[in-house]
């Protein structure tokens, strides 16, 4: 990713900070759920995007004053919708299957103000060479203040309706199998343990045999996670329980860590939202301060995560897409 490329802040100077697309163009429902303001075309594939952060927003509700690196990341998923939409021609409509997102911090986010913070991102989006399906990539340079501070990657894929719904029959727990089994006994976790503010937020508890494992608490009323109506749990609903158990994890081992610096999450199933969901966490090679979380439900690997609380030994992201 280019860090060094040509920056485009005389373009971000032209775009409109106070005012959101519309929720359609970034699958949301709620107008309080969209993050981005505004987004020009610079190149074939270069763009430059805004995006405001809310204080009150649930991704930025983390006991600090600082926003988290899941409201990044949430934000890159956004981008990739909207693009997708107004620069790349796939329908509204159209199913999108998200493959892998990544975040990676080179400093601590500012915190957001009163009103709101300014975001800009210089994003490269593309089509890789491989096949006639609409494949998507995107890389994206945060800056704040005039600073870079981070990077984000999403690939993911708009998926004709009925190749979809195939894929739906074939990979989920449809009617008619065994019915699934429960999740064994639970402790709930405190919300300031996983760095949330209410217990509604709290995505996973604790399993009561065994320290290593948590299982997902869902709430399907929940006003973000579960903005809108879909067949399957949510990737960013995984994505903010892999930065919870990441949080547990790290601060069992290294009590006062820090927050979240890297969080890498590659997706492989769908998630049923009936079926209980297992998380693991394990040491990574790349230091104590960073964990490699798996999410299985029914004995199948759904998704899995590197989060690190720290500056990674190595600065490269990775992503290993798989639909």
């Amino acid at each position: 990713m280019g860090i060094g490329r040509p920056g485009p802040e005389r373009h971000w100077q032209r775009l409109d900070f106070d005012r959101c697309v519309p929720r359609e163009t970034v699958h949301k429902a709620a107008a309080a759920e969209v993050l981005l303001t505004d987004a020009e075309r610079l190149g074939d594939d270069r763009f430059a995007v805004g995006a405001a952060w809310h204080r009150d927003h649930y991704l930025a509700h983390h006991g600090g004053p600082a926003a988290d690196p899941v409201l990044l990341a949430e934000t890159a998923r956004q981008i990739a919708i909207y693009l997708s939409h107004r620069f790349f021609g796939v329908a509204h409509g159209v199913p999108f299957v998200l493959s892998g997102i990544s975040v990676e911090l080179f400093e601590a986010l500012p915190p957001v103000g009163e009103e709101y913070l300014a975001v800009g991102l210089d994003v490269v989006c593309r089509k890789p060479a491989e096949g006639a399906r609409l494949r998507l990539e995107l890389d994206a340079d945060v800056v704040l203040r005039h600073r870079s501070v981070g990077r984000a990657r999403v690939r993911w894929e708009p998926m004709e309706p009925r190749r979809y719904a195939l894929l739906r029959r074939r990979g989920g727990q449809g009617p008619g199998e065994a019915a699934p089994r429960t999740a064994p006994s639970c402790v709930p976790l405190s919300p300031a343990r996983v760095g949330q503010l209410a217990e509604r937020d709290v995505l996973i508890a604790a399993d009561s045999s065994d320290g290593n494992v948590w299982w997902l608490r869902l709430d399907r009323a929940h006003p973000v996670l579960f903005d809108h109506e879909s067949d399957h749990v949510p990737g960013m609903t995984l994505v903010e329980a892999f930065r919870q158990a990441g949080r547990v994890a790290s601060a069992d081992s290294r009590p006062g860590a820090s927050g979240a610096t890297l969080l890498d999450a590659t997706f492989t199933a769908f998630c049923e939202p009936d079926v209980p969901v297992s998380i693991t966490a394990e040491p990574a090679d790349r230091g104590a301060a960073f964990f490699t979380l798996r999410a299985r439900q029914a004995g199948r690997e759904l998704a899995s995560a590197e989060v690190g609380h720290g500056v990674p030994k190595s600065s490269g992201m990775r992503l290993e897409a798989a639909c």
